[in-house]
């Protein structure tokens, strides 16, 4: 092994206590500081880290996981879970974004990569084919040049005011964005994309949130698409500006914080909270000529901080209860990595799928969360509604002059009125989703389908909200909110029948039969 690491690196000097690293094999507890409570078969640590812990290592201490196997064959679902261990382990160290993995049996092994761009692994290799092996081993004491940052005035360390068996605080210097100071992780998110990490400073508990960004084949960067929305752009995360605009910037850094749109306390917040959603998607629009295209609870802070203040014309929720256009959002729009830049004018369907110009090949993409996104794109056709719709006031709306004050809030309301074509659904385009022509099989996302992802956002929350207090649901009324919402949950982009269809049209007796009976009085509304 030694003859074969030598010719791979004849520096063998790397090679010392310091930083040579050992594997053991499966421990008696899972690694800690970590939600997955998962055990891998083995894992690789330091060797001077390992002689000093008391307990079992913590998934922040670990450089690899792997898993042992006893059948000839590595299967997928073993291929599956070592993907989850990798995961894991992604999570675990902010400092390494990459993890080399493996599985072994008594025929071969497999290797694997993750990293935020994806999950890899290689074929079966035999024993006979060692070199991958020995190269693997040694990659953990030698990094690649390709996962060694290029800028090493900007790190993320372990702190070291933490005790090695305690929970991890990293130290992060970053001379572009003036920080150099200790923090610890609040939450991190999927590891095989764009990944975010919400931290939290040890000694202001000031959050910074810190995402992923880099382009790929869909086109615009998520930072592209961010610095058009502007500086502090209403009713959404307000980014951290380097230093240095002229820096590539492959993470993306933002201070605004809250919680997921689900941990909305009351119905009226959440109304609340739908109607400053809209606000800000409608900015973006019209101002920027920005889109978001995945608008779905994980993707909405409720109680923002710092807070989110209105610019323009725009007035949100609170600003109309209080006659005050200047409240601050009750909500704040994060994550557009799936967002597009609008042309300045409105374009029919035909236009675009005729248009030979790149700016309208990102139009085409279906993208979103499938089980927010707009019925329309996701079929690939328009249903027309049988009669007009009747809208009913929502009772939890308070207060009861709201409709007086919004005319008070905005006078000479030019912005409401979206000049052209801009979120209209007008008879042309209505004929010409109806048109038997390829260009109508898949339809394109419009400003309004933002809205009903919205819609979606807050009928799901509904259809799951338990009052405070209240006492335990009927166990018939529990399993048919159980059974529409798994079959809207299971709902996929593209499929024939969208089963979201039943929820949206329900009548006011199939929604008190699938809300909460606390909240039975809202079916008329809906």
């Amino acid at each position: 092994a030694v003859t074969r690491i030598e010719t791979h690196n004849c520096n063998l000097q790397e090679y010392n206590d310091n930083n040579v690293f050992v594997f053991k094999s499966k421990p008696n507890n899972p690694p800690s500081h970590h939600p997955g409570q998962y055990r891998p078969d083995f894992f690789a640590l330091s060797k001077h880290i390992a002689e000093q812990l008391h307990n079992t290592p913590s998934w922040h201490h670990l450089h690899s996981v792997g898993e042992w196997k006893p059948g000839k064959v590595i299967s997928n679902a073993d291929e599956g879970q070592e993907s989850e261990y990798v995961a894991c382990l992604i999570q675990a160290r902010p400092d390494n974004p990459s993890v080399l993995g493996i599985v072994m049996c008594p025929e071969g092994y497999v290797l694997s990569y993750g990293s935020p761009r994806g999950y890899v692994i290689t074929e079966q290799l035999a024993y006979s084919d060692i070199s991958p092996l020995i190269r693997y081993v040694h990659s953990l004491h030698a990094p690649l040049p390709a996962i060694i940052l290029a800028d090493r005035a900007r790190t993320i360390t372990l702190d070291s005011i933490a005790g090695l068996d305690d929970a991890p605080l990293w130290q992060i210097t970053d001379p572009a964005y003036k920080i150099n100071r200790s923090f610890s992780p609040k939450f991190i998110g999927f590891p095989f994309m764009r990944m975010t990490t919400v931290l939290s400073d040890v000694n202001t508990q000031e959050c910074l949130v810190v995402k992923d960004s880099y382009p790929d084949s869909k086109g615009l960067r998520e930072a592209d698409l961010v610095d058009l929305l502007g500086d502090e752009p209403p009713g959404w995360v307000i980014q951290v500006k380097p230093v240095d605009p002229t820096r590539t910037k492959q993470r993306l850094v933002f201070k605004s914080t809250g919680a997921p749109f689900h941990e909305c306390q009351t119905i009226s917040e959440a109304v609340g909270a739908l109607y400053d959603i809209l606000e800000a998607s409608r900015w973006a629009i019209v101002k920027r000529r920005i889109l978001h295209r995945d608008i779905s609870p994980g993707n909405v802070f409720i109680r923002p901080k710092p807070p989110s203040l209105p610019k323009d014309d725009v007035c949100f929720v609170q600003g109309v209860y209080e006659s005050n256009p200047q409240s601050p959002s009750l909500t704040t729009l994060l994550d557009i990595d799936n967002g597009v830049q609008l042309p300045p004018t409105h374009k029919s369907l035909k236009e675009i799928y005729s248009s030979p110009d790149a700016a309208t090949h990102e139009l085409k993409a279906l993208t979103g969360t499938p089980m927010y996104i707009a019925r329309g794109p996701s079929l690939g056709q328009y249903t027309q509604p049988s009669e007009p719709y009747n809208f009913h006031t929502l009772d939890q709306i308070k207060p009861a002059e709201a409709s007086e004050l919004y005319e008070k809030a905005y006078p000479n309301d030019t912005f409401r009125k979206m000049q052209g074509k801009v979120g209209e659904f007008d008879e042309t385009l209505c004929q010409e989703c109806v048109e038997d022509q390829e260009h109508t099989i898949r339809l394109i996302q419009r400003p309004w389908h933002d809205a009903e992802s919205a819609m979606f956002v807050f009928l799901i929350f509904l259809l799951r909200a338990k009052p405070k207090g209240s006492s335990p649901e009927d166990k018939d009324r529990l399993h048919a909110m159980q059974d529409i919402y798994m079959a809207i949950r299971d709902t996929a982009i593209g499929t024939e029948a969208d089963h979201r269809e039943h929820l949206v049209n329900k009548g006011i007796s199939s929604w008190k039969r699938l809300l909460h009976t606390d909240l039975e009085h809202l079916a008329p509304a809906i």
